[in-house]
């Protein structure tokens, strides 16, 4: 792998000995000691590593996989191991690799003991991750997690990424016939995509190694590589306890990991519950995830693909492409019309596969055969093709996944499948003691254990992209040299390249030309990549989760009211609300609420700034105000609105609804996919000023109509 991966590897290690010794010889004439005092002496176990590291590996390997029966010629000569003393033998093999981490990266830690990286080599580095390596897989390797089942999960699927991108179904299925005999890759990017998600992890270890030398940087945060999970209830984790979301479990996995190259990783869930990625999601990017993203998940299309269609995947791409930080686009979903859609020039996307995640679930051993299971895959599958005691299906009410019962079985058939799957049914979710009234404890909602497999396998990619980077560093620095500001600022200029790559690239406007209304009035340019500023009542938000959306002055979180204790605004504010059934009361649940902004009948007129003056502050526009104000309603559970719900549409009657923008009427809406553009005597553009003062009333005397908002969005 070393030799792959660095072909000049050899080279390069013989060239830094000669270095190394020039070093010495020069200094033994001059006088002056080999090493300043910011320097560790040189380390002879790591010097022999450092020269003999390719060979040491390959032969390790050798041997190892000599042990193991792998070879061949050994097929036919009897040699039969059992699981179990494979297992004896590779944590043999972790042995030495776990003395080869101990034995290179033991002494670029500074003398208190934190882990510093300023003053390690690449194979110190290399020693640290593979200790981080080591001890991760002895805890996989418990009963708590997989036992002696980890070998055959984590090695049966290639958490890699592909050397090659698919460009075409028929071309994908053609490589999965091929890949039946060997692993089947479970991760699917382009080379250029591994580089970009490479070059950012280097990146941030160049910032800590920068922040660690300089004195004055030394109080600056710690560089983060911020992971965002964006989804639907599945990746909400609903009917399970937050601490159980595979996002939860990936920042269990790689934390160490990405400390040991100076790195703070961070995993935040913002998965909402019967949300897609657009329009409203795709429109409020900056103000939902943040302006700090370096990996941004898409994983909406779990439950219902139907609700994902291309043109909400090319506006997801779009607006990510334009986002501050651009990051890595990652996706959980089936390879077909939507993922190609992401890959847009100059950024990077990284596909999980469903399919073969599916087909991974399916080789979990069946706990009604397997008496002794380790606890992640106890009772996980039973009987076929049977998870979590949930099998495929044709009730859409049920997303596609039902429990097996009598209705599903029919009269006359055999019902001993059903009652084989009740045991992994009835252990899929695991609340209790902590939470005794979960609710969402659904068929079609994953439990705790299918959320550690897949959180521990897209760790797996992870760290075996931090490996794959410390060897391009080392590439980096037999080309550039050991300066990390001079190899900050190559980085730094590939992905300046990059963005502009992007930007001058026309956007795919086909499917979103199809709408008369958004080609004749706004243009797809500006849908897919003109700049906007979202007014959002969403929780989780970064702008609901630090104040802007309520202009706090200290900057926390303002839940908002009980919009059933709620009295009539004095100031005649638009109030901010919530349901209360929307929560439950076990704190350690979900955190992903439909916020929104209320319009009531008995308040009269109510009020609000679209942007407020803090989100200006907050979110700089670098283009002029087009004006067009959008409205995105809250969502209603199966799109079926309870009669309290006034129409959007009662405008377009002026009868019951009216909304002004700085005190010109609205006299009738425009769809915006699923939202609405608010249009008056003069079109859809209210002029080009920074703020609009909005005005709302529902006139429908008795009736106690309402009006839910969850976004404003000014373009």
């Amino acid at each position: 792998q070393i030799r792959q991966t660095t072909p000049n590897y050899g080279m390069h290690i013989e060239s830094e000995r000669m270095r190394h010794r020039q070093r010495i010889s020069s200094s033994y004439y001059s006088g002056r000691p080999p090493y300043s005092s910011s320097q560790s002496l040189p380390n002879p176990i790591e010097s022999l590593l450092y020269a003999r590291l390719p060979s040491l590996m390959i032969l390790s390997s050798f041997l190892l996989g000599l042990l193991l029966g792998r070879h061949e010629g050994t097929r036919g000569m009897g040699v039969n191991f059992t699981l179990q003393s494979k297992d004896l033998l590779q944590s043999a093999g972790n042995g030495i690799l776990l003395f080869i981490g101990l034995a290179v990266g033991q002494e670029c830690e500074s003398v208190d003991g934190k882990q510093n990286v300023a003053f390690c080599s690449v194979p110190q580095l290399l020693g640290k991750l593979m200790r981080e390596k080591v001890m991760l897989e002895r805890r996989m390797q418990s009963t708590k997690e997989y036992g002696s089942y980890y070998r055959q999960i984590f090695n049966d699927i290639s958490t890699k990424p592909s050397p090659s991108f698919p460009s075409s179904m028929n071309e994908k299925r053609r490589r999965s016939n091929q890949r039946q005999k060997v692993q089947t890759p479970l991760f699917l990017a382009s080379s250029e995509s591994t580089k970009k998600l490479i070059r950012r992890i280097l990146i941030k270890h160049l910032q800590a190694v920068i922040r660690e030398k300089n004195v004055s940087s030394q109080n600056n945060p710690q560089p983060t590589f911020t992971w965002i999970t964006a989804g639907d209830a599945t990746a909400a984790a609903h009917g399970n306890l937050y601490s159980q979301s595979y996002t939860a479990i990936l920042q269990d996995t790689v934390e160490s990991a990405f400390e040991s190259l100076g790195i703070r990783f961070q995993a935040r869930n913002y998965g909402m519950g019967q949300y897609s990625s657009g329009p409203e999601l795709g429109l409020c990017i900056n103000e939902v995830f943040g302006d700090d993203i370096d990996v941004l998940m898409w994983d909406f299309a779990s439950l219902q693909p139907s609700l994902e269609p291309a043109r909400r995947s090319i506006l997801w791409s779009n607006r990510a492409g334009m986002h501050p930080t651009r990051p890595i686009l990652f996706s959980f979903d089936s390879f077909g019309e939507r993922f190609p859609k992401l890959d847009i020039g100059g950024t990077g996307t990284v596909l999980m596969d469903a399919d073969a995640m599916q087909s991974l679930r399916e080789k979990m051993p069946d706990s009604n055969v397997v008496i002794h299971v380790p606890d992640a895959l106890s009772n996980y599958r039973c009987a076929l093709a049977s998870v979590e005691g949930g099998v495929r299906c044709d009730d859409t009410m049920r997303n596609f996944v039902c429990y097996l019962d009598d209705e599903m079985m029919g009269e006359g058939a055999d019902d001993s499948a059903a009652e084989n799957t009740k045991v992994c049914h009835a252990n899929k979710f695991r609340t209790k003691p902590e939470c005794i009234d979960a609710r969402y404890q659904v068929s079609w909602h994953p439990g705790w254990k299918d959320h550690m497999l897949k959180g521990r396998l897209i760790g797996h990619f992870l760290i075996n992209s931090l490996e794959d980077a410390i060897f391009e560093l080392d590439q980096l620095k037999s080309q550039h040299g050991d300066d990390p500001t001079t190899l900050l600022a190559f980085l730094e200029r590939l992905e300046q390249r990059d963005s502009q790559t992007f930007r001058e690239k026309s956007p795919d406007t086909k499917v979103w030309d199809e709408d008369g209304v958004v080609f004749g009035n706004m243009g797809s340019n500006m849908v897919l990549q003109g700049e906007s500023i979202c007014h959002t009542a969403l929780l989780p938000s970064r702008s609901r989760l630090e104040g802007i959306t309520t202009e706090d002055e200290s900057g926390i979180f303002v839940k908002g009211v009980n919009q059933f204790l709620m009295s009539t605004p004095e100031d005649g504010v638009l109030p901010l609300a919530y349901d209360m059934n929307d929560r439950q009361l076990c704190q350690e649940l979900e955190v992903d609420h439909k916020d929104f902004f209320l319009v009531r009948e008995q308040d009269g007129w109510v009020s609000t700034f679209a942007p407020n003056n803090k989100e200006l502050q907050v979110y700089k526009r670098s283009t002029p105000v087009e004006g067009i104000i959008a409205l995105c309603l809250k969502i209603c559970p199966l799109n079926k609105c309870p009669d309290a719900y006034i129409s959007i549409n009662e405008i377009n009657r002026r009868s019951r609804l009216f909304i002004t923008v700085d005190g010109n009427p609205v006299t009738h809406v425009e769809k915006l996919d699923s939202c609405h553009i608010l249009a008056g005597e003069n079109g859809i553009r209210w002029g080009q000023k920074d703020q609009f003062e909005l005005r709302f009333r529902i006139h429908d005397p008795g009736t106690l109509k309402v009006l839910k908002i969850s976004s404003i969005i000014v373009f």
